[in-house]
């Protein structure tokens, strides 16, 4: 039985994973069809560990890079968005 995948975070976050899975996308296809998804857009639609995961990362990413390198919070979550 197939798993249900269910994204639990925001439209924007949806759309960065999106942007980032595009431009490192390796599909083969042919004649507009998917012959063999590439590892991104498998993990995309089996794997709600990883999503889940990639998401927690996310959001947590400015806090470590603060904590890290003593940055102010502004700085960091402006470069975590782009």
């Amino acid at each position: 039985m197939a798993r249900r995948i269910i994204w639990n975070g925001t439209t924007e976050e949806a759309l960065a994973l999106l942007h980032a899975l595009r431009a490192h996308c390796e599909c083969q296809v042919e004649d507009g069809r998917t012959i063999v998804p590439c590892g991104g857009h498998a993990m995309l639609v089996s794997d709600q560990r990883a999503i889940d995961g990639l998401l927690f990362m996310r959001r947590l990413a400015a806090r470590l890079l603060t904590e890290e390198f003593d940055l102010t919070a502004s700085r960091v979550t402006e470069s975590v968005r782009v």
